[in-house]
């Protein structure tokens, strides 16, 4: 490591040398309570269990299995494991045991933290046994690959994205932390679980910027418009599904979220009217949204004032082009949908999957994760869906992503998702899955399915409705449909 470059364990070093009693990190309890580690206190934690996870054989380009709901041990520990030169595989702590078993017989971790006894890794209350081990940093080492994401993808079928770049820079000068306008002093907060690359990387990013994170044990809207009220951040990371629950709760009416000067958002399609409510609630100029995917293969940023000029787009290439390609794999025109493809860099999308085949590739290293969308005359992407999700009904292509826009749309619909079943005259029919707000029945689905087809094609109007108490959505706000035709014999 040169004079001018970090690691994350010498940059946590460098600033709790600096600032050793500046709050880095903040985590508020389901129940209110809240925890909090200092620059110093952090370092110092992360050392004593680096020291202790080198004694399990964890070192350069070993996997530590990091299996713990968002708390400061899921940050330490990913720390500790950075400071070995190690590669974190956070994975939720929700799981169902055969699906994170599979994902630990493709890692073959050198060790796991977990408070899951089957599993006899280290569990959090023995990362608070850790007397015995001294509290100065291990050797420096270059974590590389530097993180590990799991993914059920759009199939279920459980696979890792394994990101192979060093984690080493010039501090405070992460290239996410320039694009995303990161800074020191900056406070972030992040309601979503750390197993989800989004929230994941966005806070080892901002604290080696050297700003500090605040986590949610899990995500409630209330609860996340009371923690900006109370704690102030100035950064936000949030999802659609975060953003349309926190405008519809009842404790934004009384919510102070003038301390946020930037928020991101990411992860999943945003309905319009979600937008402009944040875009009204913050103004323009603060609300910011990206495109990328965990192996990384593009990125595109767009900011307020610019999604107002171009609405319903995700933005334009961040060192990135992007082609839209046909069945066939020839260009399209702007205006027309197809599959996106897209190259960061000048080269390969950075990536290595375990569990899973490799993307499509095509000529010159542009690479599809399975989008589609289109380009409009200014180079602004536009996504419609993704391929798998898409459902041709009597010859007609429709996508998910509009038609729920529509349903989310009606104050009586708390979330809502759809799906193409088997149908023997159209091949696929539209069927919505409903969850209503809370005091509302089933009898307002007759108006519902009015307001439907005031606002849509007829054949992008579900042909069925059901109603359920809760969609199963993981907490990054992310569904796999292909389950739910699955249980409906789709």
């Amino acid at each position: 490591m040169s004079a001018q470059t970090f690691t994350p364990g010498a940059r946590l070093g460098q600033l709790a040398a600096e600032n050793p009693d500046e709050p880095a990190l903040l985590v508020q309890q389901i129940d209110g309570t809240t925890s909090t580690l200092t620059r110093k206190e952090l370092d110092a934690w992360s050392n004593r269990l680096a020291h202790r996870l080198a004694h399990d054989g964890v070192g350069p380009r070993t996997f530590v299995a990091i299996h713990v709901p968002n708390s400061l041990e899921h940050v330490v520990a990913t720390l500790a494991a950075y400071k070995l030169g190690a590669c974190p595989m956070p994975i939720s702590h929700r799981m169902p045991e055969a699906e994170r078993d599979a994902l630990l017989a493709l890692a073959a971790p050198a060790t796991i933290i977990s408070d899951a006894g089957e599993l006899a890794g280290i569990s959090r209350r023995d990362m608070h046994s850790l007397g015995g081990y001294p509290d100065q940093p291990p050797r420096d080492a270059v974590p590389q690959p530097y993180k590990a994401i799991a993914s059920g993808g759009s199939t279920g079928k459980p696979k890792l994205i394994v990101s192979p770049g060093a984690f080493c820079y010039p501090a405070a000068q992460h290239p996410f932390a320039l694009v995303l306008g990161f800074n020191a002093g900056d406070r972030l907060y992040l309601p979503g679980p750390l197993y989800h690359n989004q929230a994941f990387l966005f806070a080892q990013v901002a604290l080696f910027a050297g700003g500090s994170v605040i986590l949610n044990e899990k995500f409630d809207a209330d609860q996340a418009l009371a923690t900006i009220h109370r704690y102030r951040p100035t950064v936000l990371s949030l999802v659609p599904t975060m953003m349309s629950r926190m405008l519809r709760a009842p404790g934004l009416a009384n919510a102070d979220l003038s301390s946020v000067r930037s928020m991101w958002h990411l992860a999943a399609p945003c309905p319009e009217w979600v937008k402009r409510g944040w875009i009204d609630l913050l103004g323009a100029s603060r609300v910011n949204e990206l495109w990328a995917a965990t192996e990384l293969s593009g990125v595109t940023i767009i900011h307020g004032e610019q999604w107002l000029q171009h609405p319903g787009s995700v933005g334009r290439g961040w060192n990135t082009e992007i082609r839209i390609l046909d069945a066939e794999r020839h260009p399209l025109p702007p205006g027309e949908v197809g599959e996106v493809f897209s190259r960061f860099a000048g080269g390969p999308a950075q990536y290595r999957y375990l569990g899973a085949p490799a993307l499509e590739t095509v000529e010159d290293d542009f690479t599809s994760v399975g989008d589609l969308g289109y380009l409009d005359a200014e180079g602004y992407l536009y996504l419609a869906d993704r391929r798998v999700d898409l459902i041709i009904t009597g010859g007609a292509n429709v996508v998910p992503a509009e038609v729920e826009s529509v349903l989310t749309q009606h104050p009586a619909v708390r979330d809502a998702a759809v799906i193409g079943l088997k149908d023997d005259d159209l091949g696929r029919r539209v069927h919505a899955l409903v969850e209503l707000a809370v005091g509302i029945d089933v009898s307002v689905l007759s108006e519902l399915d009015l307001h439907m087809r005031k606002l849509l094609a007829g054949y992008k109007v579900p042909r069925s409705y059901e109603v359920i108490p809760a969609l199963p959505r993981d907490e990054a706000g992310k569904i796999r449909k292909s389950v739910l035709r699955d249980e409906r014999g789709g």
